[in-house]
């Protein structure tokens, strides 16, 4: 007798269930278990993921400081090759300098034989030079000149000399110009007019283009410049 209210009052809670869509408590346990069992999971899978995320993220670090430091290593070796490159540069400049130099002073330099070749062809008749000295950038010249007009002789020399491709025509100048009179002995001597002295200062001109100094060279004869200027042609410095 004591038993049959119990089993009415479980039919009870399971009608009351069943109205209210809840299941058994057996299956609400193995349920339980399911959802317990699907949240360790996923959870084990969310920690999993983050764990990737964090090894990816510490491999991508890595990478990124390698990066970093080849980087690194390309600008020492960028501003080394920078260093040598300025020292190639300067030694460069300073050779080309010298050679320059060296170039100017060979130009610089005119051959006497030149000179006093270019001198003989400028004299007029009546002029007598007799000596020609080096002086400074140029040359002293001594002569006499004789009459008819000794003195229109020595202005016509001076118009020659500013002609001259090697002379600058505007430092020649006329140091003196006189004429010596002495005793004469006999009435023979008395009647001969003494000749006109003078001193002429000549400068040589400034250097002027390699083409145009080897082509004046060579008509006058200067082989051993114009030579010279060859040898300067072919190794590139002109």
């Amino acid at each position: 007798m004591s038993s049959i209210p119990m089993v009415s009052q479980f039919d009870l809670l399971r009608e009351k269930r069943q109205e209210l869509n809840l299941p058994e408590p057996a299956e609400a346990s193995i349920q339980g278990r399911r959802w317990l069992v699907q949240g360790v999971v996923i959870g084990a899978a969310l920690v999993g993921v983050s764990l990737g995320v964090a090894v990816l993220v510490f491999l991508r670090a890595l990478m990124v400081s390698s990066a970093i430091e080849g980087l690194g290593t390309v600008e020492a070796e960028v501003q080394l090759f920078e260093t040598q490159l300025n020292a190639s540069r300067t030694k460069l400049n300073g050779v080309t300098k010298a050679n320059q130099d060296l170039v100017k002073g060979l130009l610089s330099v005119r051959s006497g034989s030149a000179v006093l070749r270019d001198l003989q062809m400028r004299v007029p008749e009546g002029i007598q030079l007799t000596s020609a000295a080096e002086e400074g950038t140029g040359y002293r010249l001594k002569g006499l000149s004789r009459d008819p007009q000794a003195f229109a002789r020595i202005n016509a020399l001076q118009l020659q000399l500013k002609r001259s491709p090697l002379l600058d025509p505007n430092a020649i100048t006329l140091v003196k110009a006189s004429r010596e009179v002495g005793a004469a002995s006999t009435p023979q001597a008395q009647a001969v007019v003494a000749p006109v002295n003078f001193e002429i200062q000549v400068n040589l001109r400034p250097p002027i283009s390699p083409l145009a100094e080897k082509q004046i060279l060579t008509q006058l004869g200067s082989e051993g410049l114009v030579r010279r200027l060859d040898l300067l042609q072919k190794e590139g410095l002109l």
